[in-house]
């Protein structure tokens, strides 16, 4: 018999039976877009790779040097002064003798560029070198930078036309622009399509993770939230593998697009939110796919349970927007902590990448590794946010990881020093995925992708600001990993002023978000579930 008393959409997920085939094969369309945005963001390491180059100079390939009495070695050097410079000499042709000035002169014939690393990249196909060398740079910026407007306006266009729409705009625009950026014929051009890829793949899979946390119970949101991570850690394995046998950077970024065949498959087996449109009042429309959610996992529903969804709506507080947010003195106080610790997330998680002393193997292998270490840290954070609540996980992580900092400044060079450093990543990336959970736990319905979006923001300028820290190192070794360490502990201290959302409802409204702190997560464990774990559903 299943109950009738169903006020909230958690209690229609309950009675559903919570996270089944339904949420199952929603969950896989959302994988797949998780694992899309790792191809497309990491694709530049080596598609713009740069090996060692040097001047290209017809007169050593002719042979001409080699007649005037010099040996190869002797040849080679001459014409390779530097990368962007060379000799400026002439032949004496009745002595065939070299005659060498002091001068140098720029590379006027173009380049060669060893091919042992990287195969072929656009830096050489454009000669991204020397004076032009920061373009590569410069790129890689404007990519992050479409990663804001993904942040924002597309955020902004999920709270406000539904999830749905998005996931089908941004996922053929982000489709669109990656075939097109593998045929740009200029730099101007392929950066300017890299900002439509960064774009629309964030905003893509930041809408794709709110949607799979609002179809999610209470007790399975820590694993759906933080095992979305997973995906995005195997593509740096996919991403080593297409580096190190391709030949073609244009084939590369066709065959990051490969995921799209299946997304468009599985996008037919996806709907909107239903917390979505009962947050807007859409209930015809969420009656539809609850309907439909029931017959998919085999769960009767009873016949007046939307009766009981619109009066407990009728008495809710008004939804709000971020406006509302912003004007309240305690969610206001939340936005400017998880900001915050968005920052530093995104900020210790690249300092610490990019000050990782080297792993003795080739760039392919170490590329490999260092997202194969992210699987187990995304599945510690989401046991020990399920164990321990999102609270202690988070902080305490944070907390972890920047003694670690800490130590690494006075471990001694060598095996001691790589493990704390280690540890230091390791609990940082297990945080970063935490903190993702747990902002969509703490704000409403109408403006959780907006606000996870904003957060987003705060840890791209933390990522960019990173390497600029790393330079500081010059003036005193430690000085960049004494900033890791004291905003990273600091960040983790935070995290204890905001409100525990282990096993409570998901909040629809901002009365909702404000009563997380009073509501005791006992009242949602003492409830009756439909669901016990993750894997329940496969037993059936």
């Amino acid at each position: 018999m299943v109950s009738n008393n169903m006020k909230t959409f958690d209690d229609v997920l309950q009675a559903t039976g919570g996270f089944d085939w339904y949420q199952w094969r929603t969950y896989f369309f959302v994988c797949i877009a998780i694992f899309l945005e790792c191809l497309l963001t990491f694709t530049q390491v080596f598609t713009g790779g740069t090996g060692e180059f040097w001047c290209e100079r017809s007169k050593f390939q002719t042979g001409e040097c080699l007649d005037s009495n010099k040996t190869s070695t002797e040849c080679k050097r001459l014409g390779q002064l530097a990368s962007c410079m060379s000799y400026n000499f002439t032949f004496d042709e009745d002595e065939k003798q070299l005659q060498e000035y002091v001068k140098t002169m720029p590379c006027e014939e173009g380049w060669v560029f060893d091919h042992s690393v990287y195969r072929n990249t656009f830096t050489e196909e454009w000669e991204l070198v020397c004076d032009k060398s920061a373009v590569t740079n410069v790129l890689q910026s404007v990519y992050l930078s479409g990663f804001l407007v993904g942040c924002t306006l597309l955020a902004f266009m999920s709270d406000g036309f539904g999830r749905y729409p998005t996931l089908v705009v941004c996922g053929a625009m982000t489709c669109l622009s990656t075939l097109a950026s593998a045929a740009s014929p200029h730099p101007i051009v392929f950066g300017a399509l890299r900002f439509c890829v960064a774009a629309f793949s964030h905003g893509l899979s930041l809408t794709s993770f709110v949607i799979s946390t609002e179809m999610a119970t209470p007790s399975m949101r820590v694993y759906v939230g933080a095992f979305l991570w997973i995906p995005f850690a195997i593509g740096y394995v996919v991403l080593s593998a297409l580096g190190k046998y391709l030949n073609s950077w244009r084939l590369f970024i066709l065959l990051t697009a490969a995921p799209f065949i299946p997304m468009i498959l599985a996008i037919v087996y996806v709907d909107e939110s239903p917390r979505w449109l009962l947050s807007k009042e859409r209930y015809e429309d969420a009656d539809k796919i609850i309907q439909k959610m029931a017959r998919t996992n085999r769960k009767p529903l009873p016949s007046h349970y939307l009766t009981n969804l619109e009066e407990s709506r009728d008495v809710a507080a008004k939804e709000g927007n971020m406006l509302d947010v912003l004007r309240n003195p305690v969610l206001r106080l939340y936005l400017l902590n998880l900001l915050y610790n968005w920052f530093v997330q995104s900020f210790v998680y690249y300092g610490l990448s990019l000050s990782t002393s080297s792993l003795g193997v080739d760039v392919f292998i170490a590329f490999c590794i260092s997202g194969a270490v992210e699987i187990p840290s995304c599945i510690f954070g989401a046991f020990t946010m399920a164990k321990f609540g999102r609270k202690i996980s988070t902080g305490g992580l944070m907390i972890f990881g920047g003694l670690a900092c800490f130590a690494t400044i006075f471990a001694p060079l060598g095996p001691v020093r790589v493990t704390f450093a280690m540890l230091g990543k390791f609990a940082i990336t297990a945080s970063f995925s935490n903190i993702y959970v747990h902002t969509a736990e703490i704000f409403p319905t109408p403006m959780r992708v907006f606000s996870v979006g904003t957060c987003s923001v705060a840890a791209r300028v933390g990522g960019i600001i990173a390497p600029l820290i790393l330079v500081l190192e010059k003036f005193w070794a430690s000085l960049p990993l004494i900033l890791f360490a004291s905003s990273s502990i600091l960040a983790g201290l935070l995290v204890f002023f905001l409100p525990e959302t282990k096993d409570k409802l998901m909040p629809d409204t901002i009365e909702d978000s404000l009563n997380l702190k009073t509501i005791p997560s006992s009242k949602e464990a003492n409830a009756p579930r439909a669901y016990g774990s993750m894997f329940d559903t496969l037993n059936r």
